[in-house]
């Protein structure tokens, strides 16, 4: 019987890309061995490891990538120059955006792939937690430059302010997996914008 092993095309950026979307719609326990195989081209065993080192390995390569790919949202909640509430606002408006996007799995990965995970594979949980705090953080300053600016009163509680945005940013995830529709979530998100009045 002839071994499959690793294509000669093998393109290890479209194969990470690949296993990102399959670990963000499965979630890193539901995804074996044998399923990143099939969707890498059915490689061997012996490839997958050589390329990737391990299952974890490729998990954590893949959650780098979706995050940089996400990047300059963040970075928009940083910008000095722009209103930090209208900040806020496009970069919830855009996630909503990209979590229905029909290219790309429904939610967001960091919130869903990397939960509820055995004892074994804690550090998933660790750093998808890692991604989600990026996340909080860059909030949290978007917050702080809206009090410096007084956007926002003086007596704000920054991290209580963020979270409830930050909370509404995950829960995004399963609202879109349960069925959420775009005019649903847009009339959401005007809903809660108004606490930053």
């Amino acid at each position: 019987m002839t071994r499959v092993g690793r294509p000669r095309n093998f393109d290890r950026d479209e194969a990470v890309i690949k296993a990102m979307h399959l670990f963000w719609e499965k979630g890193y326990e539901p995804t074996s061995l044998k399923d990143l195989k099939g969707c890498l081209g059915n490689i061997s065993s012996a490839s997958f490891y050589a390329a990737f080192g391990s299952k974890q390995q490729l998990f954590e390569e893949c959650l780098a990538r979706y995050m940089d790919l996400n990047s300059e949202w963040l970075k928009s909640l940083k910008d000095s120059q722009s209103c930090a509430r209208d900040a806020l606002y496009q970069m919830l408006s855009d996630t909503i955006q990209c979590q229905l996007d029909s290219q790309t799995p429904k939610g967001c990965m960091t919130v869903l792939a990397g939960l509820n995970c055995c004892d074994e594979n804690h550090e998933i949980q660790v750093v998808s937690a890692q991604a989600r705090h990026a996340v909080r953080l860059a909030i949290i300053h978007c917050v702080e430059r809206g009090v410096a600016q007084q956007e926002l009163p003086a007596d704000t509680n920054v991290n209580s302010f963020a979270m409830v945005f930050d909370s509404y940013l995950k829960g995004l995830s399963i609202e879109i997996r349960d069925g959420a529709t775009y005019e649903e979530l847009q009339s959401s998100l005007r809903f809660i914008m108004k606490l930053w009045k």
